[in-house]
């Protein structure tokens, strides 16, 4: 105690009072951030604490409250490119956050352009609002208000919200940097079946493989027979130039992972001839695999 007022002492007579910005505050700010694609989404807010409050929900924020989900100022979304939440477009920019919290049902999702509002100058509906119902979840207790990208995507991720044992989960899906659609009249030389090798094998690797080229709803899909490796499933072929493509690898329908150091390059062909083979070159132009049509 003695020492504590030693200290503050000797601060007001250097001629300063403590700084208030350096005060300990109840509800302390923190942002997360997340690069998807080159799209970067933030999250900014501040941190209240459950202190051991059992009724967060229905005590601590009332039923039917326009809650922004922190405290002080409100939680602010930031994004750079436009983007889908939840399946609902949102253009790029910054906008405060807020959740219509009820008692039973989903709840109502709120994002105000209006971004510069204090925590308890709720929002009234407006038309340049977005608003759509989410689901809640339980989950394991958590102390602290907590954004996280619990889930990242090649073309996505995952917002989680959790506080005291409430979830709410955010689908994000960013604009692709890649055009994945290709015109069906520029596929006819790609498509068919393909006597594929690695140029190095491993010991004893004898498996013959076949990599089909199929055009499919737009997108133009190739795939091992057999697999390589357990994870070389289904591929979106994602054209770069006239006849180079870079491999999107597929998982349950969706993009897992875009392998950019992996290209396959066809020879240039004349209009409706049909390319003989392809090469697979990786990183510094190296060549990997070689492609024979079948």
């Amino acid at each position: 105690m003695r020492f504590t007022h030693y200290c503050l002492a000797a601060a007001l007579l250097a001629g300063g009072a403590p700084s208030l910005a350096a005060q300990i505050r109840a509800s302390e700010r923190a942002t997360v951030s997340q690069v998807v694609d080159g799209t970067r989404i933030t999250v900014d807010y501040s941190r209240p604490r459950a202190r051991g409050r059992a009724a967060l929900f229905g005590g601590e924020v009332k039923w039917n409250e326009v809650w922004t989900p922190g405290a002080n100022d409100a939680t602010t979304l930031e994004i750079d490119r436009d983007i889908k939440l939840d399946g609902h477009p949102v253009p790029k920019g910054i906008y405060s956050v807020w959740l219509v919290v009820r008692e039973q049902g989903p709840w109502t999702m709120v994002l105000d352009p209006r971004a510069k509002l204090f925590h308890m100058a709720h929002p009234d509906s407006a038309m340049n609002q977005i608003r759509y119902p989410v689901n809640i979840e339980t989950g394991p207790q958590t102390e602290v208000l907590t954004f996280t990208f619990p889930e990242i995507r090649p073309n996505g991720a995952t917002l989680m919200l959790r506080w005291g044992v409430t979830q709410v989960s955010f689908r994000i899906d960013v604009t692709p940097t890649y055009n994945m659609v290709i015109d069906r009249q520029k596929v006819g030389p790609y498509l068919g079946k393909y006597a594929f090798e690695w140029t190095q094998k491993e010991a004893g690797d004898t498996v013959a493989l076949t990599y089909t080229v199929a055009f499919k709803d737009s997108v133009l899909v190739g795939e091992w027979s057999p697999r390589p490796w357990p994870e070389a499933g289904p591929m979106i072929l994602l054209p770069i130039k006239e006849g180079w493509f870079i491999p999107a690898f597929l998982e349950n329908g969706e993009i897992r992972d875009v392998e950019k150091d992996m290209v396959l390059e066809f020879p240039r062909t004349k209009s409706g001839q049909k390319a003989a083979g392809f090469e697979v070159r990786g990183t510094g132009d190296s060549l990997w695999a070689t492609a024979k049509r079948q």
